[in-house]
């Protein structure tokens, strides 16, 4: 049998599960924190431990999705439904939210906000954007 059919492909489930639950994860830790920005705009500045916290979630979140998109892609029966290039997709859409989230987060701690946001705004776009491919149900042939 093809390796990459679907059928095959989906023999083994576990690191997709694994994936989802990363960039579940991931959408967790963003909206976590999107809360404790909004604190910040309104100089509650006991909100900035919690948003200073959160960054190292996404951070830690990021990288489990980026390691586990990789796995799905890379090893053979992981795969998704969708077929290798959709998986490619997956694991080049987490890396891009991976290092994204790095020159957000110092742009946070030592730059204008002026920068920061709209990288935030860009980071969760990614998340976003992985978390619609992960759960899709596309099926090839």
């Amino acid at each position: 049998m093809d390796p990459n059919t679907t059928a095959e492909r989906t023999r083994n489930p576990t690191w997709l599960l694994l994936l989802r639950i990363a960039v579940g994860a991931s959408l967790a830790a963003l909206l976590w924190e999107f809360v404790t920005a909004g604190q910040l705009i309104t100089y509650n500045m006991d909100a900035l431990p919690l948003h200073y916290g959160g960054a190292f979630a996404v951070h830690a979140a990021s990288g489990v999705q980026l390691l586990a998109a990789i796995l799905v892609w890379r090893l053979p029966g992981a795969g998704s439904p969708g077929g290798p290039g959709h998986d490619r997709l997956v694991a080049v859409v987490s890396l891009l939210a991976f290092v994204v989230g790095f020159p957000q987060a110092a742009v946070g701690t030592y730059g204008p906000l002026q920068a920061h946001v709209p990288l935030a705004m860009l980071l969760v776009a990614l998340v976003v954007w992985s978390a619609v491919l992960v759960f899709s149900r596309r099926r090839t042939g």
